[in-house]
């Protein structure tokens, strides 16, 4: 294992009921709050009117700000920004999904600095402080829960970019109630599914190390459990523990711990796919489930020995055969329903030149070595 520094701080409320509590956990930082959230979806399954009712109980001013898109776009997150400001509210409270949390930071962020957001995730200028973010979860994917990260979209150029653990986006709460997550579609759940085990299994795949105890267990066990839940919910939509399960493996899985030691890692699946939903605008989990099949099958040659583990330790997989391995991935994303081709997204005629410009910058940005504009080329057309 390689040194490493961990400290998350981010305190987490999880079980049935919990949303009662946002109103005096929000009162500890402050009386007036920015409440950024997407359409109609928190309306609809009641989490918004629990919420409110907190919050009124605690008498916390509400400023609403709504419309996050399923890909937050740079525009809006600048008219949260000066919302904030013109109210000079004390914190920002997000209700959705990851989508919705990381708008959220990045409102927090702007709302106390007079730069242009955009060069936080062009690294011009680093964040250094926020308003508090509290963030009740309805969709459990990124893990933006319980991370110091964010990703965002510049909709004129089509860039999407992110950052990671930075100490002022960590969220001071989470609110994780499963019950919340019953009104959400097989669809979005197998998407969300993809996104966790991207997480998860990015930095299992490309570390340099050929045995870690810890960390391969407990990212093998998560995986296993978060792929049965999806199984079960299949099976019963309202299954509280799968839900249960499936909510907390996705904030376990890109907390930080899951990374922490492993040497060498990387995240070539995430580095092909931001230019996917950002150029296309179709959900980051179908997009990882894409890229996640074609990265494996490009790179089997050179990883043979995690990809076998992964087959025999997580898909139950006895075989010598990496491509029966990556078979038996790519037929469990089929039979949750998210896509391993450009077609299943929708993609029809994908603009190879203008992906492979995108993700060549992410590559650099993110130091990840060893990819030709060739190789990117190439993982691309095994998408099609």
């Amino acid at each position: 294992m390689v040194n490493f520094v961990f400290q998350n701080p981010t305190k987490i409320v999880f079980g049935k009921g919990v949303l009662s509590q946002v109103g005096a956990e929000v009162s500890k930082y402050g009386k007036k709050a920015l409440l950024v959230y997407g359409k109609n979806s928190i309306k609809a399954n009641g989490v918004y009117d629990k919420v409110i009712a907190s919050l009124n109980k605690s008498n916390i001013e509400v400023i609403e700000f709504n419309g996050v898109k399923g890909n937050p776009i740079l525009s809006h997150a600048k008219e949260g920004i000066d919302l904030a400001k013109k109210y000079k509210v004390d914190l920002v409270l997000a209700v959705g999904g990851g989508s919705v949390l990381d708008e959220a930071k990045a409102i927090a962020a702007g709302a106390i600095c007079e730069s242009d957001i955009w060069d936080f995730f062009t690294a011009k200028k680093a964040v250094t402080e926020a308003l508090p973010i509290i963030t009740v979860l309805t969709l459990p994917a990124t893990g933006s829960e319980m991370n110091g990260g964010m990703v965002i979209t510049n909709e004129l150029t089509c860039e999407k970019f992110g950052m990671g653990g930075v100490q002022a986006l960590y969220p001071k709460v989470s609110f994780l109630d499963p019950e919340t997550t019953y009104s959400l579609s097989l669809t979005q759940t197998a998407y969300a599914c993809s996104d966790i085990m991207t997480h998860l299994l990015e930095g299992y795949f490309t570390t340099k190390a050929k045995t870690m105890p810890v960390q391969d267990g407990y990212i093998e066990g998560i995986a296993k459990a978060v792929m049965t839940s999806m199984l079960n919910i299949i099976d019963n939509s309202t299954d509280y523990n799968a839900r249960a399960h499936f909510m907390w493996g996705a904030t376990l899985g890109w907390n930080g711990i899951g990374a922490l030691g492993i040497p060498g890692g990387s995240l070539p699946s995430h580095a092909l796919e931001h230019p996917i939903s950002a150029i296309y605008d179709i959900a980051h989990g179908a997009g990882l489930s894409i890229t996640t099949v074609a990265w494996l099958k490009y790179r089997k040659e050179q990883i043979a020995p995690r990809i076998l583990q992964f087959g025999r330790n997580i898909l139950g997989v006895e075989t010598e055969s990496t491509d029966k391995v990556i078979d038996s991935l790519e037929a469990f994303y089929t039979k949750i329903g998210t896509p391993t081709r450009f077609i299943g997204a929708g993609i029809e005629v994908p603009d190879f030149d203008l992906l492979v410009n995108h993700s060549e910058r992410l590559f650099k940005a993110w130091r990840i070595y060893g990819y030709t504009k060739e190789d990117l080329l190439a993982m691309y057309k095994i998408m099609l």
